[in-house]
């Protein structure tokens, strides 16, 4: 009986069963989205993290630990902004923040992590992420939580062309 009750009580608000608490955790950087200022900047800022962490790990695989790590948070992302769209029927919210921590981390894949180059792919993939210059803006159109997560990744593979030159042509 008591199952049956808790069963009721997820069904009529499925924004607390434990998947969409998880979902919403994850999708939202560690609540850091629900931060009412610029939650899509301090957003970004969360994926400094796993950089600094993670992103000279791996010896001379260090490159695969880089794609792999942003894969991974991709993959989630997809998983965590499609339950939270779904659950909250709101498209594309901006305290879902995971796409710009992947889509940033994309824009870091392959340079070291100096204040340099994590300040100038943060610049870049603001701008890119805000303007979003085509066909960023399709992208948005895809279905649920995969069209939350794309356009960011093609504003950090963008991120990733403008470092790339930077970086190598400008010595930086």
């Amino acid at each position: 009986m008591e199952n049956q009750e808790k069963q009721k009580i997820t069904e009529d608000r499925p924004e607390e069963s434990l998947k969409t608490m998880i979902a919403f955790f994850l999708s939202t950087g560690f609540f850091v989205g629900k931060i009412p200022v610029a939650p899509g900047t301090l957003g970004t800022l969360v994926g400094i993290i796993p950089i600094l962490i993670y992103w000279n790990k791996g010896g001379q695989y260090y490159l695969l630990n880089q794609i792999s790590i942003t894969m991974a948070v991709f993959l989630i992302g997809i998983w965590a902004s499609t339950v939270v769209v779904e659950t909250f029927k709101d498209k594309d919210p901006d305290y879902v923040v995971i796409d710009e921590i992947a889509g940033y981390m994309v824009g870091m894949i392959g340079f070291s992590p100096t204040w340099e180059h994590l300040l100038i792919a943060f610049v870049l993939f603001r701008f890119f992420d805000i303007l979003k210059p085509p066909p960023i803006k399709l992208f948005e159109k895809l279905p649920s939580g995969f069209g939350v997560m794309t356009d960011d990744i093609i504003a950090g593979i963008y991120t990733w062309i403008a470092m790339f030159f930077i970086v190598n042509f400008l010595g930086i």
